[in-house]
């Protein structure tokens, strides 16, 4: 576990007093299970209690389903009394990412990711008390089991779901960017974990809008050789790109996946890929340039470009640009996914 240093660890927290964890804004599997992970082990080790703050919706279906099913439930980010709280742990992502806005005025104490930093030279914006960023991890949840463990504290079953869902979600069942600990940790949590829970998160009921989205989707979709590129407009959920870039890596024949959408005055962007050996960080960082702010790790990558201005259909463009550029792909033809429906086209049953 290199940069864990478990001294160093429970040196950042006082004896006494009460803890706020946070995360990203919409937070997905592998932050709400860290999340649960830390309040279990700032519990069971220190005697210390703590409270959540969930910023932004969780719309996704899983994630919400995730959510409910083991009661993890925050405060909103506005009724926190600095007062209240002797300080801030932050899981899954670091000060100075653009989606990350912990509580003000509450010193932060501790930081765990697996993300890379929001600085070139990997330094974080603000300095935490204890600091555990390795990029080595496929999952935050994985680095959260191992605390747990190093410190001999057992999960109970609600905890090693969420871990469980937190590291089978972010590696995709240990196929995207998990290493051996992630697979250690994998096989651990799984045979403590509720199955009934679990087929239950995977398998949630999802309502009519997710397929208009899906279908706006493939309708936007256009492919330039091993790229899927899904520039929509305005999106009602931020979520919904990263679950459209995922979506089509799955089409046959693609081995990155660009997705963005407009909301909340930015254009969110997520980059996936496939491609043995590749490293979706970097790609997003040269797709972005100077615009915009991004965070990655192997083959996931997330960021967000202000609109300040702009037009979403001109940050489209910039995009679309960027990414053919960047790709190499000049000369490959665009294609649509799915072809162009023209009023009064005859449709040929087969």
């Amino acid at each position: 576990m290199s940069g864990l240093n478990l001294r160093d660890f429970a040196k950042a927290f006082p004896t006494e007093g009460r803890v706020v964890l946070c995360t990203h804004r919409h937070p997905d599997p592998d932050g709400l299970g860290a999340l649960t992970g830390v309040q279990f082990l700032l519990q069971q080790r220190f005697g210390l209690a703590s409270d959540f703050v969930l910023e932004g919706r969780i719309r996704r279906a899983e994630n919400a389903a995730m959510r409910d099913l083991l009661g993890i439930h925050g405060l909103p980010k506005g009724s926190v009394d600095p007062a209240d709280y002797c300080g801030v742990v932050l899981v899954d992502s670091q000060p100075g990412f653009s989606h990350t806005h912990p509580p003000g005025g509450i010193p932060i104490l501790a930081v765990i990711d697996h993300h890379r930093g929001p600085k070139e030279d990997g330094g974080l914006a603000v300095a935490p008390v204890f600091s555990w960023v390795d990029d080595s991890y496929g999952a935050t949840s994985t680095m959260v089991h191992d605390l747990l463990r190093a410190f001999e504290v057992e999960p109970d079953e609600r905890v090693a779901t969420a871990l469980f869902c937190g590291v089978r979600y972010d590696t995709n069942n240990l196929m995207r960017g998990a290493g051996p600990k992630d697979e250690e940790a994998f096989r651990w949590l799984e045979q403590r974990a509720n199955r009934r829970i679990i087929a239950e998160i995977d398998d949630p009921p999802l309502p009519r809008s997710w397929f208009q989205m899906m279908h706006q989707a493939l309708t936007t979709c256009r492919t330039h050789g091993p790229l899927a590129l899904t520039l929509l407009g305005d999106v009602a959920n931020p979520e919904t790109v990263a679950e459209v870039a995922d979506w089509l890596l799955r089409l046959e024949g693609r081995t990155w996946s660009l997705a963005g959408g407009a909301c909340d005055g930015l254009y969110q962007v997520s980059l996936r890929t496939d491609a043995t050996g590749a490293d979706a960080y970097p790609a997003m960082r040269a797709i972005l340039g100077d615009e915009g702010s991004c965070g990655g790790h192997g083959r996931m990558a997330g960021g967000q470009v202000p609109l300040d201005g702009r037009t979403v259909d001109e940050v489209r463009r910039i995009l679309r640009e960027r990414a053919v550029q960047h790709f190499g792909l000049e000369g490959e033809a665009e294609e649509a996914v799915v072809p162009v429906w023209e009023p009064g086209a005859r449709t040929v049953a087969r």
